[in-house]
């Protein structure tokens, strides 16, 4: 099965809700995904964390949703630690975020509004979308880190088509979390 096969088939919705670094954070990140992505022949993706997948509905109801999961969100730091790896093609190589009261909070409300089932969740933001053997995925983190102790705030939460592969993914709109 290819990538854009498994990436179209990835949620059975074609919408996410993402938070994404700003300023040095995302120059950081995005550098190292494109980087990535030339040297081992994968997709080009914004760095972000997955707040919430497998969303459907017009973006009329959904902008009014989202508006509603984010009434009263508190601010949160996000802070970025250890790099992993999984056998996962969307957590193929990955930076940990570090467990976050606001950020389990706001992705609570986010599954409520838009009646999401809850499942395990592991905020993440993801460096490469490939599958490729363990002891690769391991001279590759020791090549870009270990650790990417960075920080950032988000303020606002984007709705993004994830329909097709990751290069097609594109913000429909974003809503301030913080009014």
């Amino acid at each position: 099965m290819s990538l854009h096969k498994k990436a179209h088939n990835r949620d059975s919705g074609e919408y996410a809700l993402w938070l994404k670094p700003e300023s040095e954070v995302y120059d950081i990140l995005k550098r190292t995904i494109n980087s990535l992505a030339g040297e081992y022949d994968a997709p080009e993706f914004e760095p972000h964390i997955t707040v919430a997948s497998g969303i459907n509905g017009s973006t009329d109801t959904l902008r009014r949703q989202l508006e509603k999961a984010t009434e009263g969100s508190e601010p949160m730091t996000l802070y970025l630690k250890e790099t992993d790896f999984e056998d996962v093609l969307y957590r193929s190589i990955f930076v940990r975020i570090a467990p976050n009261d606001a950020l389990l909070a706001l992705r609570e409300q986010c599954l409520r509004e838009f009646r999401l089932e809850h499942n395990s969740y592991m905020p993440h933001i993801s460096l490469m979308y490939k599958k490729l053997d363990p002891g690769e995925k391991k001279q590759i983190i020791e090549r870009v880190g270990k650790r990417f102790d960075l920080v950032f705030i988000p303020d606002k939460i984007h709705l993004v088509r994830v329909s097709g592969p990751p290069e097609t993914w594109e913000e429909v709109f974003h809503v301030p979390l913080v009014p």
